[in-house]
């Protein structure tokens, strides 16, 4: 009996040095979006998420979770498409730029398996992002935005993975689930009898 405990305190420890760890609240910001008007992004959404954070390490990406995992396959056949940089940051004196991607198969650096946008920074010229700082990332799509999805954001730093929600709405390309409410109880509520 003592040997099968050793044994899932000996995989417990292992799996806690192989997963990330992840924190809370040392990222935050916002998400926007506005139609395109002209450029070769024109009529469709272009998302701004503006963010900071506080890590230990320096960061290295940025992922955005949408909930697109509510309808991966509906996520996976839009185009998401980024500018060339897809965002910069303030580096030590310098400024880190972000390649974008939108990744139907997840992150598996974090763990995350249903679809993300990701954007990765730069190491051009020795310039690399700090461990505290902030970004302005962005992406284009034709899904609107949906209010009340709760944006996530996680920040890879080292072995560490930071999460936050950020303000803002999303784009998904499917119906946002809603808590049940019978008809005849909303009409109750509201003192109608039709």
């Amino acid at each position: 009996m003592c040997r099968s405990f050793l044994s899932l305190g000996t995989l417990f420890l292992a799996l806690l040095i192989v997963v990330p760890s992840a924190s809370a609240d040392c990222v935050s910001g916002s998400i926007t979006a506005a139609i395109e008007d002209g450029g070769p992004y024109d009529g469709l959404y272009k998302y701004t998420v503006d963010l900071q954070w506080d890590t230990p390490q320096g960061l290295s990406h940025v992922t955005l979770d949408c909930g697109f995992g509510a309808c991966p396959a509906a996520a996976c056949a839009e185009g998401w498409l980024f500018a060339t940089p897809a965002g910069t940051a303030t580096g030590d004196e310098c400024t880190v730029e972000f390649d974008g991607v939108f990744n139907c198969d997840g992150d598996p650096s974090i763990g995350y398996t249903d679809p993300i946008i990701k954007w990765n920074a730069l190491d051009l010229n020795g310039c690399e992002a700090e461990k505290t700082g902030s970004a302005v990332l962005c992406f284009y799509t034709s899904v609107a935005p949906v209010p009340g999805v709760l944006p996530v954001i996680l920040v890879k730093n080292g072995e560490n993975v930071c999460e936050g929600t950020i303000t803002g709405d999303c784009p998904l390309p499917c119906a946002v689930p809603i808590e049940a409410t019978a008809w005849g109880r909303i009409k109750q509520m509201m003192g109608s009898e039709h």
